[in-house]
C-alpha cells in the first residue's frame, strides 16, 4: 500500500512541474543579400517561440491556487519583459540595418530623381513651348476669321474687340469649322447689339431735336438701360420743363430745392455706372451778379461748363 501511494504521489509531482522561459533572448542575425535580390533574415524566431507556446500551453486556462499563484506572477512579468525585449530588439535592428539602408537606398535614388526631373522638365519646357508657337500660330489665323467676319457683318472697331478667342479653339481635337462657325456667331450676335445701340442714339437724337436737351447725355444712359427706358426718361424731362415753363409764364416763383436735391440723387446714383468724367445737364436761375460768381466757381473748381439755348 505505501509503495502506491508513494507513486502516485510522484505522479502528481511530474504532472504539476512548473514550466518555465529559461534564458530567453532575442537574437536577429544580420541581413544578407541573396543572388535573386532577396533578402534573409535569420534569428532564434523558432527556438524562442516554442519555448514561449510551451510556457502558454501549459498556463493558459490554468486554476490558480496558493502554490502556484506566485509562481505565475513571475511568469507574466517574464511575458512582460519579453514582450519589451521583442520590441527593443526590433527598434535596433531597423535602426542598425534597415534605417541605414532605407536611408541610403533613399539618397541614391533622390539623386537619380533629380537627374529625371532636370530632363523631364527640360522637355516639358520645350513642350510647352512648342505648343505655346503652335498657339500664337493659331491666333493670327483667328483673328483673321475675326477681322473677316466683323467685316462681313459691318462691325466697328470697338465691337470687333469684343470677339472672344475663347480655350476651345486651341484644342487639338477642335474641328476648324466649329471654331469658324463660332466666330461668325459671335459676330453676328454683336451685330445685333451694335444695331440695337445706333437705333436706340437715333430714336434718342430724334426726341432731343428741337428741346435744347444735349443727345450725349442721354445716349451714354444706354450702356446699362434700354433705349425705351432712355426715351421716356427725356419724355418725362420734357413735360417737367413744360410745367416749369407754364409757372414762369404765369409770374409763379419756381422753387427748385427740393427738385435739385432729387435731381442730384439721381445723378449721384448714375455716376457710379459711369466713368469718371461725367456730364449733366442743369437749368439754374440766377442774376447778372451771380453769373460772375458761377464762373469764378466753375474756373476755380476745374469745371467745364457750357451755355446751352433754351427756350426760358
Amino acid at each position: 500500500m505505501a509503495g502506491k501511494k508513494m507513486t502516485e504521489t510522484k505522479a502528481v509531482v511530474t504532472e504539476e512541474k512548473e514550466v518555465g522561459f529559461g534564458e530567453l533572448e532575442l537574437k536577429i542575425a544580420k541581413p544578407t543579400l541573396n543572388s535573386d535580390k532577396t533578402i534573409s533574415i535569420s534569428g532564434n524566431f523558432s527556438e524562442l517561440g516554442g519555448k514561449i507556446q510551451a510556457v502558454v500551453d501549459r498556463y493558459k486556462g490554468t486554476v490558480l491556487t496558493d502554490d502556484n499563484v506566485d509562481y505565475v506572477k513571475t511568469l507574466k512579468s517574464q511575458f512582460v519583459s519579453l514582450r519589451t525585449g521583442i520590441e527593443r530588439e526590433r527598434k535596433e535592428y531597423k535602426k542598425v540595418y534597415i534605417k541605414p539602408a532605407n536611408d541610403l537606398v533613399d539618397c541614391m535614388c533622390d539623386e537619380l530623381q533629380k537627374i529625371v526631373a532636370e530632363g523631364e522638365n527640360a522637355l516639358g519646357m520645350q513642350l510647352d513651348a512648342y505648343d505655346q508657337k503652335r498657339k500664337d500660330d493659331l491666333t493670327v489665323i483667328l483673328k483673321d476669321y475675326v477681322h473677316e467676319f466683323a467685316t462681313k457683318h459691318g462691325l466697328r472697331e470697338e465691337y470687333e474687340a469684343q470677339i472672344v478667342l475663347i480655350d476651345k479653339y486651341y484644342n487639338k481635337t477642335q474641328k476648324e469649322e466649329d471654331t469658324i462657325a463660332d466666330i461668325e456667331r459671335q459676330a453676328m450676335e454683336l451685330a445685333k447689339k451694335q444695331s440695337e445701340y445706333d437705333s436706340g442714339i437715333a430714336l434718342i437724337k430724334a426726341e432731343c431735336e428741337g428741346t435744347g436737351f444735349v443727345p450725349d447725355t442721354y445716349i451714354r444712359e444706354l450702356e446699362y438701360k434700354s433705349a425705351m427706358e432712355v426715351i421716356l426718361e427725356i419724355k418725362a424731362d420734357k413735360l417737367k420743363r413744360e410745367e416749369l415753363k407754364n409757372k414762369v409764364d404765369n409770374g409763379e416763383t419756381v422753387t427748385i430745392g427740393e427738385e435739385l436735391e432729387s435731381e442730384l440723387a439721381d445723378a449721384k446714383a448714375l455716376d457710379s455706372k459711369e466713368s469718371a468724367t461725367r456730364t449733366r445737364l442743369l437749368r439754374v436761375t440766377y442774376t447778372s451778379e451771380q453769373a460772375s460768381l458761377m464762373k469764378e466757381f466753375f474756373v476755380t473748381n476745374h469745371i467745364a461748363y457750357e451755355f446751352v439755348k433754351s427756350d426760358f
